[in-house]
């Protein structure tokens, strides 16, 4: 971050950042790294508090304003990747037969009304004609460390199997990608096949003839080809892929769930011996992990509370956030690694206590030295507030729930 090469890869043009002022890069980015609830002017006057400046208004919530249009969205990603490169370096995932387990999942973000806005992301439309924006965003997901890998942002219309197509290059050989029914196709299937990328998905029944077969059928597990059809090729050239298999084989598996209800899910691992149909209920289940880590990042991290309210300053933000929910759930399982054994299968630490810690201590480490024993001190601190294991809690979606629309935040 304070690398001069890293700066010039991540500013609008060659002059921004070059005159040392209160609000430097590193400041910044620092700055929207911990920016989440409040006012912008009371974060930027509580955050700056931390540095010891000796004044109670070291900065303008206008001059953040102006300074975030010399940055780009892409020093977070990039930020994001070299902290999840580092942990796996320190932590290596764990991982299920050989393969790394990532889940991806989307979810919509309601934006600003601006022009600026509408024109990036599209105009949707209420039941009373309103007019209001939604981004799409989603994300390619570590069960195992909980880290949100990749992330890409797109208009609402924009479909999750096409988002999904411009972060495969993400993915390697040695990664099970997990879906939940609204991705399964034929084209995306033998795009995956095609890349040799493992995938396990939930099937629906009715769009799938076969599926609907091997549903009334007596076996409990099948393996299918499907034919790569014209009208398939034409949905792979839409997201500017082109198939060259004329076939995808799949192995069914049905899944008896707790309330009798069965389920079918789709894998591209045919080897039975290899990897047992059993374990896939459990696989399939750990997909549920990118469900909450969005829930953390609207509801914890306050994401539709955006700092800024246009284009690219959504896109620092949402990224931004990913990486400081990357950092906490790293410190979380720093501090869960420490548990001893009898206590660490009863507790784990609370991400949201680590999350509101972190608001103010996170700034001032990114612009000062940090001291390793505060560290170390923060993170017995993480493994002495714990929340209790619950693994057979549920909470069944309400049948016709209205779904609260946000209210902006007075910024």
């Amino acid at each position: 971050m304070h690398s001069p090469d890293f700066i010039a890869a991540h500013r609008t043009h060659d002059k921004a950042f070059i005159r040392q002022r209160v609000l430097t890069f590193p400041v910044l980015v620092s700055f929207l790294l911990c920016a989440f609830k409040g006012s912008l002017q009371s974060l930027l006057d509580d955050l700056f508090a931390t540095l010891d400046r000796g004044s109670l208004r070291a900065v303008s919530k206008s001059a953040v304003s102006q300074a975030r249009q010399k940055l780009k969205a892409t020093a977070f990603e990039a930020l994001n990747d070299s902290l999840v490169g580092l942990l796996n370096e320190l932590l290596p995932e764990p991982r299920w037969r050989g393969l790394r387990l990532i889940a991806t999942d989307s979810t919509t973000l309601r934006l600003p009304p601006w022009l600026e806005n509408q024109a990036e992301f599209g105009v949707q439309t209420d039941s009373a004609g309103q007019p209001y924006v939604l981004a799409r965003t989603l994300g390619l997901f570590a069960c195992a460390s909980k880290l949100m890998l990749k992330t890409a942002i797109g208009r609402f219309e924009d479909a999750e199997r096409a988002l999904l197509v411009s972060l495969l290059p993400h993915l390697g050989r040695d990664d099970l990608l997990i879906m939940d029914r609204g991705f399964p196709a034929v084209w995306l299937f033998t795009l995956l096949q095609q890349r040799g990328l493992p995938f396990l998905a939930r099937m629906d029944g009715n769009q799938w003839p076969a599926v609907e077969r091997f549903l009334r059928s007596d076996l409990a597990e099948t393996v299918i080809k499907q034919t790569v059809s014209a009208h398939a090729r034409r949905q792979a050239q839409a997201v500017g892929m082109t198939l060259v298999d004329n076939t995808v084989s799949l192995r069914l598996i049905k899944v008896v769930l707790s309330t009798g209800q069965i389920e079918v899910l789709a894998t591209s691992l045919l080897d039975a011996q290899a990897y047992p149909a059993e374990a896939f209920a459990e696989l399939y289940h750990a997909r549920w992990h990118i469900e909450e880590a969005f829930k953390v990042l609207k509801h914890r991290l306050y994401l539709e509370q955006f700092t800024g309210e246009l284009p690219e300053s959504i896109r620092q933000d949402i990224h931004a956030k990913i990486f400081t929910v990357n950092l906490a759930e790293a410190l979380a399982r720093e501090a869960y690694d420490s548990l001893p054994e009898d206590k660490a299968a009863r507790y784990f630490p609370n991400v949201s206590y680590i999350l509101q810690s972190l608001k103010t201590r996170l700034f001032a480490w990114l612009i000062q030295r940090v001291p390793h024993d505060q560290v170390l001190e923060l993170i017995a601190l993480y493994a002495r507030t714990l929340e209790r294991k619950r693994p057979d809690r549920k909470a069944p979606r309400p049948k016709n729930r209205i779904t609260p629309k946000p209210r902006r935040q007075y910024r």
